[in-house]
């Protein structure tokens, strides 16, 4: 059930569903309009998922859509470190299965799965594991498993994965809800519900969310300099980005002059800026 799926990933926002295959146009400005920006920067979030979604009867493992929005995201020039794709989740709902597109820098992903192979291993990961295989076989983990490994792909950190993990395991045990609170990073689409994560009740910002915020910010800051200079009619379009991001021009003075002039007034963004 992708309801479930999006709170154990802790994404509050909705994502995006459409009842005609979208274009590569469409799919690249949908990756870095949301999260799935920190995927193609460098892997600061190893996986990003959600940014296009599809239903089909329960009775069928895949659909045309999703065989064809596949191709197009395998058409994306997205360079040797990424990959992109569509999995399909396990568990039905209403007569209705449901099949997400993922991106992944598998490097990264790669790093972590080595690093963390007490999560990953026993779930049957290793580095070796296409990011196609690695999404799969999160999904049909058992309920804890799988929310960790989930936690971990998305970039959340540590501590939030752990406490995550111990709050749904309580829930089970009570029935009763574990408070929490929500730290937000910006993203063009919106400054909160697409890049966020649970913490305790009352947390204070911890040394590893800094971190994380002082890793966003540039990147963020970056992406709407190359947005407003690229979207529009007669600009190159969210491809065009994609291939400037993943190998610079020579000369990206344009780009600093829209940063530093045109950019949109953001007031997430701008209050963590300027802490």
């Amino acid at each position: 059930m992708r309801s479930l799926l999006a709170i154990l990933t802790f994404a509050l926002g909705t994502t995006v569903s459409a009842a005609e295959s979208p274009s590569g146009e469409s799919l690249a400005l949908r990756i870095l309009d949301g999260e799935a920006l920190y995927t193609v920067s460098g892997g600061l979030k190893p996986v990003s998922d959600g940014f296009w979604q599809t239903r089909f009867p329960a009775t069928q493992q895949t659909s045309d859509e999703v065989a064809e929005v596949r191709r197009t995201l395998a058409a994306l020039p997205l360079g040797p470190d990424l990959e992109a794709g569509v999995y399909v989740f396990a568990s039905t709902f209403n007569g209705q299965r449901t099949a997400s597109a993922f991106i992944a820098h598998k490097p990264k992903l790669k790093e972590l799965i080595e690093r963390r192979k007490d999560a990953f291993e026993p779930i049957g990961v290793t580095p070796l594991s296409s990011p196609q295989q690695v999404m799969e076989k999160i999904d049909r983990a058992a309920r804890s498993a799988r929310w960790r490994a989930f936690g971990l792909v998305f970039g959340y950190p540590d501590y939030a994965v752990n406490f995550f993990v111990a709050a749904g395991e309580k829930q089970d045990e009570t029935g009763k809800f574990v408070e929490r609170d929500f730290v937000p990073l910006p993203t063009f689409a919106s400054d909160t519900g697409r890049f966020v994560y649970a913490v305790p009740k009352g947390h204070f910002a911890r040394e590893e969310d800094r971190v994380l915020k002082d890793k966003v910010l540039p990147i963020f800051e970056r992406y709407l300099g190359w947005r407003i200079c690229c979207i529009g009619e007669g600009k190159p379009g969210a491809i065009a980005i994609l291939q400037y991001w993943i190998s610079p021009p020579a000369c990206p003075e344009p780009v600093r002059i829209c940063t530093t002039i045109c950019q949109p007034r953001r007031p997430l963004f701008d209050r963590m800026r300027h802490r």
